[in-house]
């Protein structure tokens, strides 16, 4: 599994496939309050980025790949302070 869910966080490892979507968006809706933390992604299938953009979460950690950051930053909410 590549992502590991906690309550108040969850932390998408490696490469996010579609497969991880579904269970995703379950655990988004079942923690409202919870951010993200990408730090160690690799790759996000579109329908994963979809998913967090939809839910308007903010975001931990951004990937250590700055290509990927470039992509997805202006896409995310960015956590306050």
């Amino acid at each position: 599994m590549t992502i590991n869910y906690s309550e108040s966080n969850a932390v998408l490892k490696e490469i996010v496939t579609i497969q991880e979507v579904d269970g995703l968006l379950e655990w988004l809706i079942a923690n409202p309050q919870a951010t993200i933390d990408l730090s160690e992604c690799v790759h996000l299938h579109t329908a994963a980025l979809q998913t967090l953009i939809s839910a308007g979460r903010s975001i931990d950690s951004w990937p250590v790949n700055p290509q990927l950051t470039l992509w997805i930053k202006p896409l995310l909410k960015q956590k306050a302070g």
